[in-house]
């Protein structure tokens, strides 16, 4: 919500306009993102892709500049800047000085900002409209970026904040640094926010016995191959295991009792076409395709897990997906799918009701017609298993999902 601000002779409105000991302070607030998906706290976000960096850092240094007047003018004592990314090209040095069209206004770490800043000289109408003035700048800024918070190990996972103050800035027509008076001031008050402001992800997915299953380096040749090497592994690291355990009208791939610590598997391992020499051995998977059906059966693997931790709370389950078909962790091209509910690639938001398409054909959802409800919310995250070389379908990721015992929503 932006605020009035009177000036000498105009009016001006900024983000927040704060009064503390009867002295006025503005502060312009930027908030520029990547796309991300993730939970936090129980909470689901999703965040969209702003592009256009370009603008972005114009419309940043415009605020600045506008903040400087302010503080001119007199109608305010300080102004303060924050702007908020988890895009990491505002913050990050392009390495070299390339003559792009918006190099004067970049804003990456260490960067120094000051004078007379305006577009390259090829740069076209279009992406100047409505931002053709050149701005200038009294102070001179080197910028600084802080840590702000982590929400996730991915790209995009990171958030760092700029913030710039235009109190004590030596300026043309200035020979001494202003200083503040000897109160709280709201740059005090910002930093404090963003000294604080942290936000902590629990990881409680940990799962020893699956990161040393990974380190053998295993090729399974089928899902009951799998199967049977993961068993033997969990036997061989102290699990007393069975494979298809029977649970009530359900089987479940593996079972493993150790202690105090139940874990219930579900396995799916999806091929495509490889023909290579691995550990001395000829190594021969076939292309299985149905990627679509395939999606839908690693879903329903996963509520059928939380239907089994949900009456079994002592127990843990895991719904594991390994895969040398990249069409699984990689995000879709083409979109509205049939399967598009289904989808399971790298940074998916896993949630709610999960069914087919309306124009989806009869012999696609033969034996899946019915819709896939989960009560948890899973941010997907693919790890890397195995890779033998660049070559196509020679890189292994695996999709390990941990089932959740929250109660099913009561109907209405």
């Amino acid at each position: 919500m932006e605020m009035k601000a009177h000036g000498p002779n105009t009016k001006v409105y900024v983000d927040i306009l704060a009064s503390i000991e009867g002295r006025k302070y503005a502060i312009e607030l930027k908030y520029k993102t990547r796309p991300i998906e993730c939970v936090i706290d129980g909470e689901e976000f999703s965040l969209n892709n702003h592009g256009a960096q370009d603008l972005g850092r114009y419309d940043v240094l415009k605020d600045l500049q506008r903040l400087e007047q302010m503080v001119a003018d007199g109608v305010v004592v300080e102004g303060i800047l924050v702007f908020l990314t988890n895009d990491a090209s505002y913050n990050s040095d392009p390495g070299q000085d390339k003559q792009t069209a918006d190099r004067n206004f970049r804003l990456h770490e260490g960067k120094g900002v000051s004078g007379k800043l305006t577009w390259g000289e090829q740069t076209g109408q279009g992406t100047m409209k409505g931002r053709e003035e050149p701005l200038s700048i009294r102070g001179r800024y080197d910028l600084h970026w802080a840590n702000y918070s982590r929400v996730s190990s991915k790209s995009g996972g990171e958030f760092q904040c700029l913030m710039l103050s235009t109190s004590g800035v030596q300026t043309e027509s200035t020979e001494k640094a202003w200083s503040p008076p000897s109160v709280i001031t709201a740059t005090e008050i910002v930093t404090g926010f963003t000294n604080t402001t942290e936000i902590a992800v629990k990881d409680d997915g940990a799962t020893p016995w699956f990161d040393s299953f990974a380190k053998q380096g295993e090729i399974p040749l089928s899902q009951i191959d799998l199967r049977d090497k993961l068993a033997n592994h969990l036997r061989e690291v102290g699990y007393l295991v069975s494979v298809n355990r029977d649970l009530g009208n359900e089987k479940i791939d593996i079972w493993a009792e150790r202690d105090n610590e139940t874990i219930a598997i579900e396995v799916r391992n999806k091929t495509a076409l490889i023909q290579a020499v691995y550990q001395g051995q000829s190594i021969s998977l076939k292309n299985q395709a149905a990627q679509d059906v395939s999606r839908y059966d690693y879903i329903s693997d996963i509520g059928k897990l939380e239907s089994v931790v949900r009456n079994r709370p002592d127990v843990t389950g895991y719904a594991l997906l390994l895969s040398n078909d990249s069409g699984y962790w990689n995000p879709p091209k083409k979109l509205n799918a049939v399967d598009g509910k289904f989808r399971i690639h790298d940074g998916r938001l896993l949630s709610g009701v999960c069914s087919w398409a309306d124009e989806a054909a009869s012999g696609t959802t033969s034996g899946r017609e019915v819709p896939i409800h989960l009560t948890g919310t899973y941010p997907l995250e693919w790890r890397p298993y195995l890779r033998l070389d660049n070559a196509k379908n020679h890189e292994f990721q695996a999709l390990l999902v941990k089932a959740t015992n929250l109660p099913k929503p009561s109907a209405h």
